[in-house]
């Protein structure tokens, strides 16, 4: 299936309600500018939350990930590692790219690490939620993160 993409102003103003740490905001307002030297190609934003129960795909063809914007929930003790694989239908329990979610005192943080060049996945891009870093159990609903992932062209 081919990767349907979006105008970036689109993309651009979708972001917004979810940047709200300093860092966050900087982070893609740096890749922001940078996409307008590479002539604001289109891209894909998909939101994700509900780690918990399944895998989220991203992407199902070859793809390049430019931003990944991480919470975790405010409430949440419980360890918890984000995964993004380079798969078009599964997390896997080694993710082609991993963070740590810390639970104690590690609630509500955000993360969101950007490839200005893009990230390549050339089969795909799937996200993930698991309680150990080289495994495949879910994160429970409490501990799993939400945020949205940034595609473009390969």
């Amino acid at each position: 299936m081919a990767l349907v993409l979006e105008n970036i102003n689109l993309v651009v103003q979708k972001t917004y309600p979810d940047s709200r740490w300093p860092g966050v905001a900087e982070n893609l307002r740096a890749l922001w500018k940078h996409m307008q030297s590479l002539r604001n190609p289109d891209l894909k934003i998909k939101m994700f939350s509900g780690l918990a129960s399944a895998d989220v795909v991203v992407s199902d063809a070859a793809c390049k990930v430019f931003a990944l914007f991480i919470k975790k929930p405010t409430a949440s003790t419980t360890d918890a590692w984000f995964k993004a694989s380079n798969h078009a239908t599964a997390a896997a329990a080694n993710g082609d790219f991993t963070t740590f979610l810390v639970g104690t005192a590690g609630g509500g943080r955000e993360y969101c690490p950007t490839y200005n060049d893009g990230l390549p996945f050339g089969t795909g891009c799937t996200v993930g939620c698991h309680t150990t870093v080289n495994g495949n159990t879910k994160s429970a609903a409490a501990d799993a993160a939400t945020g949205f992932v940034i595609v473009g062209a390969p």
